[in-house]
């Protein structure tokens, strides 16, 4: 039992100096998001994570892969990391995806909204009962809410949501859901959706990133990062310049 003891302990110094090995000898990373990079949550991310790496002498690249592919390449190890995801993402996912740390710290927060045409007055997911909603795939915390509350024929998923909220003012779908930031500048960008409006925020959803377990000690500096830039007021300074670059896209 003894020998037992000293060789799991054995194990477990070699793996936390792996770790630190690791983490040091990193120079540059490469995360993927599901949602193009000029939309709302990565226009934020992109340069928070940037400026964290960057402080850790490591080199940020980011990159869009649709939803569910990002996922499979990041929980495999083919990406570094996820740009964006909510903070149950796991209990959302189901454990789907277990090879993914949340780094801990919060990006930003989002409205998740729903759209309509029609003066609907809605306030919770229950208010969507009996109407067809269409959404951007790949958002695991508002597949698994429709889910529940919705029958699947009047669930409509689509590849971005310019195409939900086109099927909206086809009349093919009652309400479109999606951010309340990226749905309202989509609607005001865009001739044809101008008669489109907000009926309502359905919840407001914490957004974090998320590493690849290999780079647990990795994660844990950059949460630090993220911390001491909210501290130095680097965090506000980077988020206000984002909003208005994305605003002016």
């Amino acid at each position: 039992m003894k020998k037992n003891t000293m060789t799991s302990l054995l194990l477990v110094i070699t793996f936390l100096i792996f770790q630190t090995v690791n983490a040091q000898s990193i120079k540059e990373v490469s995360f993927s998001g599901g949602a193009p990079l000029n939309t709302y949550n990565p226009s934020i991310t992109v340069p928070l994570l940037a400026e964290a790496f960057k402080r850790n002498g490591i080199l940020f690249h980011a990159s869009y892969r649709p939803s569910l592919r990002s996922l499979k390449l990041s929980n495999s190890g083919v990406f570094d990391g996820e740009l964006h995801r909510v903070y149950n993402f796991h209990q959302v996912s189901k454990g789907k995806y277990a090879n993914l740390l949340r780094v801990e710290s919060q990006l930003l927060s989002v409205s998740v909204a729903a759209f309509a045409i029609r003066p609907l007055h809605l306030s919770s997911w229950k208010d969507l009962r009996g109407l067809k909603v269409a959404y951007y795939r790949g958002r695991k915390n508002i597949t698994n809410i429709l889910d529940q509350v919705l029958e699947a024929d009047n669930i409509i998923r689509v590849q971005d949501d310019e195409h939900a909220f086109a099927l909206l003012v086809a009349n093919r779908v009652d309400v479109v859901v999606t951010t309340s930031n990226q749905g309202g500048k989509i609607t005001k960008n865009t001739a044809a959706f101008s008669h489109v409006i907000e009926v309502g925020k359905l919840e407001e959803s914490k957004i974090y990133a998320f590493m690849h377990n290999q780079h647990q000690q990795l994660a844990q500096k950059i949460a630090v990062t993220l911390e001491q830039m909210k501290a130095d007021g680097t965090y506000t300074s980077i988020v206000r310049d984002a909003r208005i670059r994305w605003m002016g896209q």
